[in-house]
Protein backbone atom coordinates (compact mmCIF):
# COMPACT_ATOMS: atom_id res chain seq x y z
CA UNK A 1 0.00 0.00 0.00
CA UNK A 2 1.30 3.44 -0.85
CA UNK A 3 2.14 5.95 1.85
CA UNK A 4 -0.04 8.58 0.16
CA UNK A 5 -3.03 6.23 0.41
CA UNK A 6 -2.42 5.73 4.12
CA UNK A 7 -2.07 9.48 4.67
CA UNK A 8 -5.31 10.14 2.79
CA UNK A 9 -7.15 7.55 4.86
CA UNK A 10 -5.81 9.11 8.06
CA UNK A 11 -6.86 12.60 6.94
CA UNK A 12 -10.32 11.32 5.99
CA UNK A 13 -10.80 9.56 9.34
CA UNK A 14 -9.72 12.71 11.21
CA UNK A 15 -12.12 14.84 9.15
CA UNK A 16 -14.94 12.35 9.85
CA UNK A 17 -14.13 12.46 13.57
CA UNK A 18 -14.28 16.27 13.60
CA UNK A 19 -17.57 16.19 11.66
CA UNK A 20 -19.07 13.69 14.10
CA UNK A 21 -17.94 15.80 17.08
CA UNK A 22 -19.43 18.96 15.59
CA UNK A 23 -22.72 17.24 14.76
CA UNK A 24 -22.94 15.90 18.32
CA UNK A 25 -22.21 19.32 19.83
CA UNK A 26 -24.79 21.02 17.62
CA UNK A 27 -27.42 18.48 18.75
CA UNK A 28 -26.53 19.16 22.39
CA UNK A 29 -26.84 22.90 21.92
CA UNK A 30 -30.14 22.50 20.07
CA UNK A 31 -31.45 20.63 23.11
CA UNK A 32 -30.19 23.37 25.47
CA UNK A 33 -27.46 21.14 26.88
CA UNK A 34 -24.37 23.31 27.30
CA UNK A 35 -22.08 21.09 29.39
CA UNK A 36 -21.08 17.47 28.87
CA UNK A 37 -18.48 15.21 30.41
CA UNK A 38 -15.48 14.61 28.18
CA UNK A 39 -15.54 10.93 29.07
CA UNK A 40 -19.18 10.67 27.95
CA UNK A 41 -18.41 12.20 24.56
CA UNK A 42 -15.40 9.91 24.27
CA UNK A 43 -17.60 6.84 24.85
CA UNK A 44 -20.19 8.09 22.35
CA UNK A 45 -17.51 8.58 19.69
CA UNK A 46 -15.99 5.17 20.43
CA UNK A 47 -19.47 3.67 19.93
CA UNK A 48 -19.53 5.40 16.52
CA UNK A 49 -16.33 3.57 15.57
CA UNK A 50 -13.72 6.17 16.42
CA UNK A 51 -10.84 5.55 18.79
CA UNK A 52 -10.53 8.50 21.15
CA UNK A 53 -9.74 9.22 24.78
CA UNK A 54 -10.79 12.23 26.85
CA UNK A 55 -7.20 13.50 26.61
CA UNK A 56 -7.17 13.27 22.81
CA UNK A 57 -10.55 15.01 22.64
CA UNK A 58 -9.15 17.98 24.56
CA UNK A 59 -6.44 18.36 21.91
CA UNK A 60 -8.89 18.02 19.03
CA UNK A 61 -11.53 20.34 20.48
CA UNK A 62 -9.35 23.27 21.55
CA UNK A 63 -9.91 24.94 18.17
CA UNK A 64 -13.63 24.26 17.90
CA UNK A 65 -15.90 27.25 17.39
CA UNK A 66 -18.59 25.48 19.42
CA UNK A 67 -16.50 25.19 22.60
CA UNK A 68 -15.90 27.90 25.18
CA UNK A 69 -13.93 25.65 27.56
CA UNK A 70 -12.64 22.09 27.34
CA UNK A 71 -10.86 20.04 29.97
CA UNK A 72 -10.31 16.34 30.55
CA UNK A 73 -13.36 16.42 32.81
CA UNK A 74 -15.88 18.57 30.95
CA UNK A 75 -16.78 20.42 27.78
CA UNK A 76 -18.63 23.74 27.97
CA UNK A 77 -20.32 24.93 24.80
CA UNK A 78 -20.41 28.50 23.57
CA UNK A 79 -23.56 30.21 24.82
CA UNK A 80 -23.72 28.37 28.13
CA UNK A 81 -25.20 30.53 30.86
CA UNK A 82 -22.65 31.80 33.36
CA UNK A 83 -23.22 31.97 37.09
CA UNK A 84 -23.55 35.78 36.94
CA UNK A 85 -26.23 35.43 34.25
CA UNK A 86 -28.03 32.88 36.44
CA UNK A 87 -27.85 35.28 39.36
CA UNK A 88 -29.20 38.16 37.25
CA UNK A 89 -32.01 35.95 35.94
CA UNK A 90 -32.94 34.90 39.47
CA UNK A 91 -33.05 38.52 40.61
CA UNK A 92 -35.25 39.50 37.65
CA UNK A 93 -37.66 36.65 38.37
CA UNK A 94 -37.71 37.58 42.05
CA UNK A 95 -38.58 41.22 41.22
CA UNK A 96 -41.36 40.13 38.86
CA UNK A 97 -42.76 37.75 41.47
CA UNK A 98 -42.74 40.52 44.09
CA UNK A 99 -44.55 42.89 41.71
CA UNK A 100 -47.17 40.26 40.93
CA UNK A 101 -47.66 39.56 44.64
CA UNK A 102 -47.97 43.28 45.44
CA UNK A 103 -50.61 43.69 42.72
CA UNK A 104 -52.67 40.79 44.08
CA UNK A 105 -52.48 42.03 47.65
CA UNK A 106 -53.00 45.73 46.90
Amino acid sequence: MKISTLLNEDANSHAQLVNDINAYLVRLKANSIFTIGTDLLSRELNDMGHTVTPESLVDIMRKSKYISKVTVDSIVLVGAPTSSEDSNDREAVKRLANKATDKRIG
